[in-house]
């Protein structure tokens, strides 16, 4: 099979599929046997595939053009077995394809448990990269006499995780040594649990059109971004669809709620996000979430474990003649508006350390910053 594969949608499935019967046309069937199987296997991925359908596993199992292109046509065409190849091993992952074009999506293993939580190790498409307690491309919960513990690689439809010997790991439940992750599969290493994901998988519920409102936002904030140095504070107790953009990107994002009782808050919990130049998060996040107060967005120069320790300080605040202490939701950009008014000149000096600007949608829409 290519280094390099075509297929990563089901759209781009139905393409190579025509080309692939076209040039088994071209060869004529009728001189050759392994055409007419060829041919035979072509014709029944079409019809299991056609008008949208999903092939059942019992179906996707019946096809074996993969190790026949790979046995008897790769000295005689190498560029037709490759064809036949991708499409025998994307039938059999057919569900993972997505609807649409074929877009090159990263995969995304995200640290779930520990005190690494929520780090990422971005995955390019066919680069193997180790992971490990020590001596590894991606060092989780480090430790000088650890060591890898698997590697995986992302080929734009599955990713393939191998355990380093003397590790065995366990993938999506089940103990062993090697396997398959689809989108939000896991991995258990030791004592560290990781997701895997891929970028930008989910699409809406319907289709999203931008507003002038949105328009407007969106491009007075893509030159900080751009710069690396925007953020945002999103809130999962909002919207599901939020926190789904997030953890299917390629940007860091953590919690701003700590230890166990925070994870068991993740559902509803503030999170911050550091926007990446090479990310389409910010554009998904303006479109989707505009105007139904998602969250608010910040520009600091300072790195991301700062702002966020920055920012936890004021998850929970003393209120005048308050005998306790209260939740600040001042992620909440309805918040923000309000609480503006009444900041005494100290108080919002406070919030502004290591920030350079807060940015929020007031209740016409528009972006407002407090400086």
């Amino acid at each position: 099979m290519a280094d390099t594969m075509r297929i990563l949608s089901r759209d781009a499935f139905a393409e190579v599929l025509g080309e692939a019967r076209q040039r088994t046309r071209e060869l004529d069937p009728s001189r050759w046997p392994l055409l007419q199987h060829v041919d035979a296997q072509l014709d029944y991925m079409a019809r299991t595939t056609a008008d949208g359908r999903v092939p059942y596993p019992e179906e996707r199992a019946r096809t074996t053009l993969g190790p026949l292109a790979a046995r008897e046509l790769e000295q005689v065409d190498p560029e037709y077995a490759d064809q036949l190849e991708e499409l025998d091993y994307t039938f059999h992952r057919y569900p993972l394809l997505p609807k649409g074009p074929p877009l090159v999506r990263r995969g995304i293993l995200q640290v779930w448990t520990g005190r690494d939580a929520f780090r990422k190790l971005i995955l390019e498409h066919g680069v193997p990269r180790t992971v490990g307690t020590a001596d590894a491309d991606f060092v989780v919960h480090a430790d000088a006499s650890g060591s890898p513990q698997f590697q995986i690689v992302w080929d734009g439809v599955a990713a393939h995780v191998r355990a380093h010997d003397p590790q065995q790991i366990t993938i999506d439940g089940t103990p062993g040594w090697y396997g398959e992750l689809a989108n939000r599969g896991w991995v258990k290493a030791g004592a560290t649990t990781f997701r895997f994901l891929v970028e930008d998988r989910t699409p809406p519920r319907s289709p999203v059109t931008p507003t002038p409102a949105s328009s407007a936002a969106f491009e007075a904030l893509r030159p900080r971004r751009d710069a690396g140095e925007l953020y945002a504070v999103i809130d999962a107790a909002r919207s599901d669809r939020a926190i789904v953009l997030l953890e299917e990107s390629v940007d860091a994002h953590a919690s701003l709620y700590d230890g166990e009782p925070g994870r068991a808050l993740d559902d509803v919990a503030p999170y911050l996000v550091q926007f990446r130049g090479d990310s389409g998060l910010l554009e998904r996040l303006v479109h989707e979430g505009w105007g139904d107060a998602w969250g608010i967005f910040l520009q600091s120069r300072a790195d991301f474990e700062a702002v966020r320790r920055h920012l936890r300080r004021f998850l929970v605040v003393k209120g005048e003649g308050e005998p306790r202490r209260l939740f600040f939701r001042f992620y909440d950009p309805r918040v923000m508006r309000t609480t503006v008014e009444v900041f005494t000149p100290e108080q919002r000096a406070e919030l502004l350390q290591d920030l350079e600007v807060i940015l929020y949608e007031d209740e016409d829409g528009q972006l407002r910053e407090l400086r």
